[in-house]
């Protein structure tokens, strides 16, 4: 979860998606392409006729488990990029940290989807689709820490010597790595996790991406509130093998319909809004 762009990697990919935009009836030509290019086998896949998704299914509104269907924001964008790619789509959960080397690895996965930021040292090991959600980092403390700040510089004073906490292998561990150097630092599997030991007052703060952060306040963790917002900038795409460019060329095609048809507004109103 931080900025930036696999320049190389994404070039044919992102001529295909402007294009596309340019052009009228986008939706119905990318859905024609991608799935004749499905069809023809131009991309490999783990399983055939299946796009092998893994997710950290611990991450609402991206991701979540409700029984034993993974939904959300993510799981609902990657199941409208399958249709358009005519492939079936099987997601599963693991670990967020665990999720670029299985990718990269190409045996157990096809893509990664799980509000996954491009950065450069994930992009030395798998590629990464066009972005498709812009996001920032919060800080979450408890309503009854005392604690205030207007904005992020604040914030570091504030949380000074403070035990903080994050997601590993997050964007929110990095800047805390970057910004809170000297204070305490835990790492957790999961975001539940992070958050009860922050109701416990193990950590007295937690840091991870604002969209989740506000689904949580306003809901199941409304003990908890935003102390301020990190202006990240940072985007989040899609994980796909280095060894499958035309893979991700096929879901930038999807992505570009998708936006271009309405549903992605109407998966953002949906799940996020």
């Amino acid at each position: 979860m931080k900025t930036w762009k696999k320049i190389l990697a994404l070039a044919f990919g992102g001529a295909l998606a402007l294009s596309l935009a340019a052009c009228g009836g986008a939706g119905a030509a990318s859905s024609a392409a991608t799935s004749a290019a499905a069809a023809a086998g131009d991309f490999k896949l783990v399983k055939d006729g299946t796009l092998t998704v893994i997710t950290s299914a611990d991450y609402p509104p991206f991701e979540n488990m409700e029984g034993d269907e993974i939904v959300g924001f993510d799981a609902a964008l990657i199941r409208e990029i399958g249709k358009h790619l005519g492939l079936e789509v099987e997601i599963s959960h693991q670990g967020f940290d665990t999720l670029i080397t299985a990718v990269a690895g190409g045996s157990s996965a096809d893509v990664a989807i799980s509000a996954i930021t491009i950065d450069p040292e994930r992009a030395n090991d798998v590629d990464f689709s066009d972005s498709y959600y812009d996001s920032n980092l919060a800080i979450v403390v408890l309503k009854d820490s005392g604690l205030t700040a207007a904005d992020a510089n604040a914030a570091k004073e504030a949380l000074a010597g403070a035990a903080v906490g994050a997601q590993s292998g997050t964007s929110g561990e990095a800047w805390i790595e970057e910004n809170l150097p000297s204070n305490s630092y835990t790492p957790y599997q999961e975001t539940p996790d992070l958050l009860n030991q922050l109701r416990t007052k193990s950590i007295v703060a937690a840091v991870y991406d604002q969209p989740v952060a506000e689904a949580h306040v306003n809901g199941e963790y409304n003990d908890c509130e935003i102390l301020t917002v990190i202006p990240t900038g940072e985007q989040y795409g899609i994980a796909v093998n280095k060894d499958n460019a035309a893979l991700t060329a096929a879901i930038n095609e999807a992505l570009a319909s998708i936006k271009a048809d309405g549903t992605m507004d109407k998966l953002i109103q949906e799940y996020l809004a």
